[in-house]
C-alpha cells in the first residue's frame, strides 16, 4: 500500500511541477548573486553573504531561504491533498475496499508525504550544489567555527542538512494529513495547514510570547546551519527533531482518529 501511495504522490503532475519549481529557485539565486554579488554588509539569510566564496554555500543559503515558507508550502500542498484529494475524486472508498485498514491508509499517506518533503529538500540541495559548482569556487571552505574543511566534507554537510530540513517538516505533514481527513477540499486543508505554519512563525517572532517558542512548529527550522560548525553543534537539531516528533504524535493521532470516524460515501 505504501509503495502504491508513494507512486501516486510522485506521478501527480502537480507534485512534479512543484519539484521543478523548487529546483528553479536555487538556480535563480545563484545567477542573481553571480551577477549582482552578495550583500556587502553581511545581511540576508544565513550563508547569503558568503555564497560567492564557495559553491557549497549556495545550496545552504537556498535551504535557509526556502525552509521557512517555500518548502513548508510545497509540503502543505501534498499533505493537504493526501486524503481530501481522494475523497474529492471518489477514489477513497475504492482504496478502502481494496483491503487496507483505515489506519494503514492514513499512515501510508502520511509517510508518502514525508518522503516527498525529504525529496523536495534534497532537490533544492542537489540543484544548488550543481549550480554552485558551475558558478562559484569549490575548494576548501571555512566553517562557521573558522575551521577549514575539504569540499567533500562540505558537500556531505549540505546533503545532511537537506535531510534535517526534510525531517523538520514532519509537523507540517502531520498537520496537513490530519486536516485533510476532516475535509474533502484539498485547497481548504492546504490553506489551514499553511495558516498554522504562518501563525507559528508570527508568534515565535513576538518577544512577549517567548515562553511558548519551544512548542511552536517552526522554532528550530534553522537548526541545520549548526552542521556547518566544526565540530557540528547538534543540540538545536535534536531539539528540532524532538519537537517534530511531538507534533507527529499529537496530529498523527488526530489524523488516525478522524479518519477512523470519517463517513465515506463516495
Amino acid at each position: 500500500m505504501f509503495v502504491d501511495e508513494l507512486g501516486r504522490v510522485f506521478r501527480r503532475p502537480r507534485n512534479l511541477v512543484i519539484l521543478v519549481l523548487l529546483s528553479v529557485l536555487p538556480i535563480v539565486l545563484g545567477i542573481v548573486v553571480k551577477v549582482a554579488g552578495g550583500p556587502r554588509n553581511g545581511g540576508g539569510p544565513p550563508f547569503f553573504s558568503v555564497i560567492t566564496q564557495n559553491a557549497v554555500f549556495l545550496p545552504a543559503a537556498a535551504l535557509a531561504t526556502m525552509g521557512t515558507l517555500v518548502l513548508p508550502l510545497a509540503v502543505a500542498i501534498v499533505a493537504g491533498d493526501a486524503v481530501a484529494g481522494d475523497a474529492a475524486n471518489g477514489s477513497l472508498r475504492y482504496l478502502l475496499l481494496s483491503g487496507g485498514s483505515r489506519s494503514r491508509v492514513v499512515v501510508a499517506k502520511g509517510v508518502a508525504a514525508l518522503v516527498f518533503a525529504i525529496v523536495a529538500a534534497l532537490t533544492v540541495a542537489v540543484v544548488g550544489l550543481v549550480v554552485g559548482f558551475v558558478l562559484f569556487p569549490h575548494g576548501r571552505l571555512v566553517t562557521l567555527s573558522g575551521t577549514a574543511v575539504g569540499v567533500a566534507s562540505g558537500v556531505g554537510d549540505v546533503l545532511l542538512s537537506a535531510l534535517v530540513v526534510g525531517a523538520s517538516l514532519v509537523g507540517v505533514v502531520a498537520v496537513g494529513v490530519a486536516i485533510s481527513t476532516a475535509t474533502s477540499s484539498s485547497l481548504t486543508a492546504t490553506a489551514i495547514t499553511l495558516a498554522i505554519v504562518i501563525a507559528a512563525e508570527v508568534i515565535g517572532a513576538v518577544p512577549q510570547l517567548a515562553v511558548v517558542r519551544p512548542i511552536l512548529l517552526s522554532t528550530y527550522w534553522g537548526s541545520f546551519i549548526n552542521l556547518f560548525r566544526s565540530p557540528a553543534y547538534l543540540t538545536p537539531i535534536l531539539k528540532d527533531l524532538a519537537e517534530q516528533a511531538a507534533w507527529l504524535v499529537v496530529w498523527g493521532t488526530a489524523a488516525v482518529s478522524s479518519f477512523l470516524s470519517k463517513d465515506i460515501v463516495s
